[in-house]
């Protein structure tokens, strides 16, 4: 049975989190880590195979966290513009997670995290007074992946490379002379106001001013994430995960009737370059693979399929409820 850790310094921990840094228990989880050959991970098992072939060493689970309170904004409505007071807060809070994946993976000697995985969840919803978004709300970003170690990759000595890449992907490239160099993120809240101009009688359309929104904002995404990439003096960004929403406010003005427009778009992608001196295998040497067995499709039941009689079941309520509202 391993021995407790000693006890910390809540104090002090805490004045290191306000500072970008780990909190002192995870330093004191990775340090045991480090002393012994076992390792945590969360490779799948085809994925911990074809890292050996690339002899890539697992050696810890990595993480990094930030709960982020945007904070009470200045009133934008009444403008189209980028909101960059939430911009920066999703960003700033995506980079302490980041940021603390990074340190842990230093701790333990890493060449490289693959296999990142990331979440977002909106914790408190916050003050909407006046429709839309106006601050106060508290988001929480987390990152986990396996640290390993990869003396092939170029990286300056104790700066790890951050990717998403699962194994399989890793693998791949690395086999066809491409190594990852950064990870690259960014985020853009795009507000438009008054997104109906003529009101709810329109005669129909497309409705132009939402479509240049999405534009407009996956524009000031892309020109962010290329000035990352010139940064890290990559080749190519692969494995990008664009995600767009939108999403009709209130006005927030008393007495209109018009509403407003929220466009997110993130981006999360993964930085790659050739190997220097890189040359190509003779024969690949493809490790066996674990095949699951998993159900695939849905499962019938009777003379349905299991989960469509139960849409046509809520699609035939819906109707019926229509139905009645129409005729009071």
């Amino acid at each position: 049975m391993a021995p407790p850790f000693p006890p910390i310094d809540f104090d002090a921990s805490l004045a290191e989190l306000s500072r970008g840094g780990l909190p002192t228990r995870a330093r004191q989880r990775l340090a045991d880590e480090s002393s012994h050959h076992l390792f945590t991970s969360d490779l799948s098992v085809n994925e911990f195979l074809v890292t050996r072939e690339l002899q890539c060493q697992p050696i810890s689970q990595v993480m990094g966290s930030s709960i982020f309170h945007i904070g009470r904004i200045p009133d934008y409505k009444g403008a189209t513009s980028e909101v960059f007071a939430i911009s920066d807060a999703h960003r700033q809070s995506r980079r302490r997670a980041l940021s603390r994946l990074f340190q842990e993976a230093q701790i333990v000697g890493a060449d490289a995290v693959i296999g990142v995985r990331l979440s977002e969840r909106l914790i408190t919803v916050g003050a909407h007074g006046k429709g839309g978004d106006d601050g106060d709300e508290v988001i929480e970003f987390t990152v986990m992946g396996t640290a390993v170690r990869a003396p092939w990759i170029t990286h300056p000595v104790g700066s790890p490379i951050i990717t998403d890449l699962s194994g399989q992907d890793f693998w791949a490239l690395a086999r066809e002379g491409f190594e990852p160099c950064g990870f690259l993120f960014d985020f853009c809240r795009y507000h438009v106001w008054h997104v109906l101009k003529a009101g709810f009688w329109s005669p129909g359309g497309e409705i132009t001013s939402a479509c240049e929104a999405v534009e407009t904002a996956r524009d000031l995404v892309t020109t962010r994430i290329r000035e990352q990439a010139r940064a890290v003096e990559t080749e190519f960004v692969v494995g990008s995960d664009i995600k767009v929403t939108a999403k009709e406010v209130p006005c927030g003005y008393e007495g209109c009737q018009l509403n407003d427009l929220d466009v997110d778009v993130s981006w999360f992608g993964t930085a790659i370059r050739r190997i220097p001196n890189f040359t190509p295998p003779h024969v690949a040497n493809v490790p066996p693979l674990v095949l699951g067995m998993i159900k695939l499709g849905r499962d019938k039941q009777g003379d349905f399929v299991k989960g469509e009689a139960d849409e046509s079941k809520e699609l035939e309520e819906l109707a019926k409820k229509l139905e009645e509202r129409a005729s009071d």
